[in-house]
Parts: structure tokens; C-alpha cells; sequence
């Protein structure tokens, strides 16, 4: 009896340590089951971070080309950059010279226009020479070359004051013949070497004032600009005195001088020829 006892208390310890094995061997089961579970899930992760690593790769990848890429077009720009500069520098200096051959060329233009302009000048007054000479000689009255010589010096040689004296010879002395438009202190004669007038024409010498110099204080001569000895054959016949410009003549010029001249001769020749037409004419009056 105690024998079966034995095996039946032997057989529940084998039952019950084979249901405890058998718990555990299920327990072991389902912790290996969730650990595959789990080692599945991290497999998983895994897989999707290599994949996400693969495509970073890639991605780093395809920023290294760019860069490269971008770093070869950035050589390039600089490369383009450094010969636009030179272009530039070349440009402007390529600019300078031509602004500067523009320059000479303006210059050498306005030149030209002022030289034209001179010539026209000229050619105005050779015109205006010979039409003053003209007519000083193509009259034989003397109230014309009178006129004639009044409006050579207001039209040509711009005053509106001027004076005509004449050589008395025996007392060496010019007396006054005309007067255009000459103020009343207007000396009436002159003697040969008085003042700047008298001395002009003792030595038939053009005078003509200094512009920068005091005028002269002497009687007759403060607004004095210009005395012109006449001039016949070698001998002063007389003198036609200018004195104040009008406003818009800045000063004598050489064309000026050049009327100065012209007067100097041809008025002493055309006044010298009126005289005689006269003295004709008297002549011939009287033998009637």
C-alpha cells in the first residue's frame, strides 16, 4: 500500500514537473516568439534606415557632384569675371583715346571755325578796304570825301567822334578842317610837336593810345584813341584824330590799323585832289 502510494506521489511530482517544464517551455516559446517579433520589427528599422542611409548616400552623392559642379561653374565665372575685367580696362582705355582723339578732333574743328571765321574776317575787310578806297577816290567834291571819311571811321572803325585837321605849312601848325561829332574842346590848331596829336603827325607816325596807360590830360586829348597823320608823298598834309569808341568796340584792331593806313594815304590823296579840283574850278571861273 505504501509502495502504490509511493508511485502515485512519484507520478503527480513527474505530472506536475512536466507541467511546469511544459509552462516554461511555453513561457520560453512566447518570450522567443516576441523576441522574434521584436528582432523582426528591428529588422524592419533596420532596413529602413539602411534604406534612408542608401538614400542619403545618394543624396551626398549628388550634393558632391553639385558642389563639384557648382565649384567648376564658379571658376568659370571667376575666369569669365577676370577677362570681362580686362575687356573693361581695355574698353576704357579704348574710351580715353577716343575721347581724347574726339577732343582733338572738337579742337581742330573749332580751329578751323575760327580760322574760317578770320578768313571771312579778312575777306570782309578787304571788302570794306576797297570800298572805302573807292569811294575816297571817286569823287572829286569835297564834302563827299568828307562823308566818305566820317562814315569809314563810325562804320568801320566805330566812333562817332572824330577830327579832320589840315597842315598849314607857313605857320606849322593843323588846323581844324571838319569835325564829326567831336566835343567842344576841340582844339581849333594844333602846332607841329604839341602834345600827342602834334608830335603824331611832326613825325607821321600812327598813334595810337595805350589802353592800359592814364589818359592824356593835355587840352583836346583826354578821350583821344588814335591820330593818323596824312600822308602825301612823303609829307604830312594833315591828320584825322579819333577819340572815344562807341560802347560796343572793345578796342583797336588790327583791322583797324589796317583802315589807319588806308586813311593815312588815300584820304591825303582824295582831300589833296579836291583841293585841286577847286583851285581848278576857280581857275577856270576866274578866266571866264
Amino acid at each position: 500500500m505504501k509502495d502504490r502510494n509511493d508511485v502515485g506521489g512519484y507520478v503527480r511530482r513527474v505530472q506536475e514537473g512536466t507541467q511546469r517544464y511544459a509552462q516554461d517551455v511555453l513561457a520560453e516559446n512566447e518570450r522567443l516568439r516576441m523576441l522574434v517579433t521584436a528582432l523582426e520589427g528591428e529588422k524592419l528599422l533596420l532596413a529602413d534606415k539602411a534604406r534612408l542611409v542608401g538614400e542619403l548616400v545618394q543624396a551626398n552623392e549628388a550634393l558632391r557632384t553639385l558642389a563639384a559642379s557648382l565649384e567648376t561653374e564658379t571658376r568659370r565665372l571667376q575666369d569669365h569675371a577676370v577677362a570681362l575685367r580686362a575687356d573693361r580696362e581695355r574698353f576704357e582705355t579704348e574710351l580715353a583715346r577716343l575721347q581724347s582723339q574726339l577732343d582733338g578732333v572738337k579742337d581742330e574743328s573749332e580751329r578751323y571755325s575760327a580760322r574760317y571765321a578770320e578768313v571771312e574776317q579778312q575777306n570782309s575787310n578787304l571788302a570794306n578796304l576797297y570800298v572805302a578806297s573807292y569811294r575816297l577816290h571817286g569823287t572829286l567834291s569835297r564834302k563827299e570825301v568828307l562823308d566818305t571819311i566820317q562814315e569809314i571811321v563810325a562804320n568801320l572803325i566805330g566812333s562817332e567822334e572824330a577830327a579832320l585837321f589840315e597842315l598849314d605849312p607857313a605857320a606849322h601848325t593843323l588846323k581844324l578842317a571838319a569835325s564829326f561829332g567831336a566835343g567842344p574842346d576841340t582844339r581849333r590848331s594844333i602846332p607841329l610837336g604839341d602834345g600827342l596829336i602834334g608830335r603824331a603827325a611832326a613825325a607821321g607816325e600812327i598813334y595810337v593810345a595805350d589802353p592800359d596807360a592814364a589818359p592824356s590830360e593835355a587840352e583836346g586829348e583826354r578821350n583821344l584813341t588814335a591820330c593818323i597823320p596824312l600822308v602825301l608823298d612823303g609829307r604830312v598834309s594833315g591828320a584825322i584824330v579819333i577819340y572815344r569808341l562807341l560802347p560796343q568796340k572793345a578796342g583797336v584792331e588790327d583791322v583797324d590799323r589796317e583802315l589807319f593806313d588806308l586813311l593815312a594815304t588815300h584820304a591825303a590823296t582824295a582831300l589833296y585832289c579836291t583841293k585841286l579840283h577847286q583851285e581848278l574850278g576857280a581857275r577856270v571861273g576866274a578866266g571866264r
